[in-house]
C-alpha cells in the first residue's frame, strides 16, 4: 500500500490551497489541457447535481492529485460504483496530478480508492491510466485534436492530400450555398433563440438515431446554459452559429477555457444536409481561432468520417473499469470479463452485452429514478436503426 492519504469530499469543501493545487496540475501538465480538467466544470456540476464527489489524495500535508466522479455515497461513507462526473455529457476524464506524481512507482490510484470505500470506478475517454494497475474492459480511442497555435495557414499548410481535396469539396459547397444569400458566420452568439434551436436540433438527432437522448433528463441542458450564459471561474461555453442568408444553417456550441475549444454540441438544419453547413462551420472556426484566442480544436473522439481530416496531435484515452474489493467490484470483473469472452468468440453478435452495458451506463448516469431509467432505455432502443 501507498504512503499517500486519501479521502472523498464535495468540490465545495476543498480549501482554496487544494483549489490551487488543481489549477497549477493542469497548467503544468500536458495531458490536462482540456478544459474538462478545468475545476470550475467540476464545481459547476456539484451545483446542478448532488452526487459529485472528488477522491483528494495527499502526500503528508500537500495534495498531489484529485479524481472527481460521480456516485451514490453511503451514509457509511462507502461507495459501491462509480464513474466519471457529468456522464455521459463530459468528454475527458483523468487523474488531476502532476507529471511526477503520475509517473511515481508509489502512487496507485487503485489503493487510493480501496482506502475511502470505492468498490468500483466506471470511466470513458481516460486520458491518463495508470500503468501496471489492473484494468478490465480497456478499450483505447484516438482523438481528433487540432493545433492551431502557428495559425489557420500554417496548419492547412501541414494537411494531407486528403485534407486538401475535402477542402475543395467544402469550397464547392461553400458556392453553391451562396445562392442562398451571404455565409456568415455569428461568434460568441448570445441569441436565446439559437441555443433552444441547438437543443431542439440536438434532440430530433436523438430521436432519429436511437440514442439516447442526454437532454431530456433536464440537467444537461442546466450545465449547457449556465456555461453558455455565465461560465465558471474561468470557463464558459462559446456558441458559434453559421447563416445561409438569413437561414440558420449550424451551430456550435463548446466548452473552452479561452485557449482550448471542445466542440461539445453540434447540430445543423437538415434542409442544407447535402451542403455540409456543420464542416463549414469547423471551417469557419479554424480561420476565426486566432481572433477567438483559440490554439486548439477538440472534436472529441474517434478520428472516423470527416474526422480523419483533421486530427493533427496524437492524443488517445482509454475507457474501462477499476475495482477494488466488495460486490460492485465481484460484479464488474464477471461481467467485464463475460464481455469480453463473448466479443472473442461471438464476433458482431458477441459485443451486444457491451453495447447494452455502454447504453444503460448512460441512462443510469443521468436519471436517478429506477422507473425512469427503464423507459429511457427501451425507448432507446425502440428508437434504434434496425440497420
Amino acid at each position: 500500500m501507498s504512503n499517500y492519504c486519501a479521502e472523498i469530499v464535495k468540490p465545495s469543501a476543498l480549501s482554496d490551497a487544494q483549489i490551487t493545487a488543481w489549477s497549477n496540475f493542469c497548467f503544468g501538465n500536458a495531458d490536462l489541457y482540456s478544459p474538462y480538467f478545468h475545476f470550475g466544470y467540476t464545481n459547476m456540476l456539484a451545483t446542478i447535481r448532488d452526487d459529485v464527489y472528488v477522491l483528494a489524495i495527499s502526500g503528508g500535508s500537500s495534495p498531489v492529485a484529485f479524481l472527481p466522479f460521480q456516485a451514490n455515497v453511503k451514509a457509511n461513507g462507502k461507495v459501491g460504483f462509480a464513474r466519471n462526473i457529468g456522464a455521459p455529457m463530459t468528454d475527458y476524464q483523468g487523474i488531476i496530478c502532476s507529471r511526477e506524481t503520475y509517473n511515481d512507482p508509489e502512487f496507485n490510484i487503485i489503493n487510493c480508492m480501496e482506502k475511502v470505500g470505492i468498490s468500483a470506478f466506471g470511466f470513458s475517454a481516460f486520458v491518463n491510466l495508470p500503468s501496471g494497475q489492473k484494468i478490465f474492459g480497456r478499450e483505447q480511442v484516438e482523438c481528433t485534436v487540432m493545433d492551431l497555435s502557428g495559425g489557420a495557414e500554417k496548419w492547412r499548410e501541414e494537411r494531407s492530400s486528403s485534407y486538401r481535396r475535402h477542402l475543395k469539396s467544402t469550397r464547392r459547397r461553400m458556392r453553391k450555398a451562396e445562392d442562398l444569400g451571404e455565409i456568415r458566420t455569428v461568434f460568441n452568439c448570445k441569441d436565446q433563440e439559437v441555443f433552444d434551436q441547438l437543443i431542439v436540433w440536438k434532440r430530433q438527432k436523438f430521436a432519429l438515431t436511437g440514442k439516447y437522448d442526454v437532454l431530456s433528463t433536464g440537467w444537461a441542458e442546466t450545465l449547457l446554459k449556465k456555461l453558455w450564459q455565465h461560465g465558471a471561474d474561468g470557463l464558459r461555453a462559446d456558441m458559434h452559429a453559421l447563416y445561409f442568408g438569413d437561414e440558420l444553417a449550424a451551430i456550435d456550441l463548446g466548452l473552452t477555457d479561452g485557449k482550448v475549444f471542445h466542440s461539445w454540441m453540434v447540430a445543423y438544419n437538415n434542409d442544407f444536409y447535402q451542403l455540409a453547413p456543420g464542416i463549414q462551420l469547423l471551417e469557419a472556426l479554424i480561420d476565426g481561432a486566432e481572433q477567438l484566442g483559440y490554439r486548439r480544436i477538440d472534436l472529441g473522439e474517434g478520428i472516423d468520417g470527416y474526422k480523419r481530416h483533421y486530427a493533427s496531435e496524437d492524443i488517445k484515452v482509454t475507457s474501462g473499469y477499476m475495482t477494488t474489493t466488495g460486490g460492485a467490484a465481484t460484479f464488474t470483473r464477471f461481467y467485464g470479463g463475460m464481455e469480453q469472452f463473448t466479443g472473442n468468440k461471438f464476433g458482431k453478435l458477441g459485443k451486444a452485452p457491451g453495447k447494452i452495458r455502454r447504453r444503460y451506463s448512460q441512462i443510469r448516469a443521468c436519471e436517478t429514478s429506477r422507473l425512469k431509467r427503464v423507459k429511457a432505455f427501451l425507448s432507446a432502443f425502440k428508437g434504434a436503426p434496425t440497420s
